[in-house]
Parts: structure tokens; C-alpha cells; sequence
């Protein structure tokens, strides 16, 4: 097969599939290409339902570990803000280690400045 194939919609599956119904009610047909027999056209039906199958089982599998990762991330998240407070606590919020962990200095704010009136 070809690298390029594009998605048949699976309304067009469906069609088809109610013409293999249809197909298989013709007690005379018989193709000159064994490709087109009923038999194959049922096996390769079957070949692409199983595979129908395994990719909504993978779907799943990849919606839980999304869920996984998710719920990870977000310890990993809460962990970390807590571990940059508890850096503020032990060494204050203006030491060299707020630096060192992501945070702003608390001396490298701007510090506000008072306004001229205007007239």
C-alpha cells in the first residue's frame, strides 16, 4: 500500500458495507478476478474490522495515559510551586536562591515613584 492513502469517511464504509449485504444475496455472481470473489471481499471486510478494533482499543489506552500524564504534570506543577515557597521561607525573598529556582528577586521589582501633578 501506499504511503499516501487518505482517510475513507466512514459513512462511505458503511455503504459499502451495505452493498456487500446486497452482494452477497446474488446466488449468481462471479467474478472474472478472484479479487472481487465474495469470499475475499469478506475477508478483507473482516481484516478491516479487527483493525477498526484495535485502533479504538488504542485510542483508550492513549485517552488513559493522557489522563495519567495530566494528573502527573499537575503534582509535579503543585510540588514545585510549594518547593518555590519554601525556598522564599528558608532563604528569604531576596536571596541569590529565589533566583535560582525561577523567582524574582524581591530588590529587582521596580519600586513605584511618585507622580507630578499634572496642572
Amino acid at each position: 500500500m501506499a504511503a499516501s492513502l487518505s482517510r475513507i469517511p466512514a459513512q462511505t464504509i458503511a455503504v459499502d458495507r451495505t452493498s456487500f449485504l446486497a452482494l452477497q444475496s446474488l446466488s449468481d455472481y462471479a467474478p472474472q478476478n478472484a479479487i472481487y470473489s465474495v469470499a475475499t471481499i469478506q475477508q478483507r471486510e473482516i481484516s478491516l474490522a479487527q483493525a477498526s478494533q484495535a485502533v479504538i482499543r488504542l485510542r483508550e489506552a492513549l485517552d488513559q495515559a493522557r489522563r495519567v500524564e495530566d494528573e502527573l504534570a499537575h503534582a509535579f506543577h503543585e510540588a514545585m510551586l510549594g518547593a518555590r515557597q519554601q525556598v522564599i521561607a528558608q532563604y528569604g525573598p531576596d536571596s541569590a536562591a529565589v533566583e535560582i529556582v525561577g523567582l524574582t528577586r524581591k530588590s529587582d521589582y521596580k519600586h513605584p515613584t511618585q507622580r507630578k501633578p499634572t496642572e
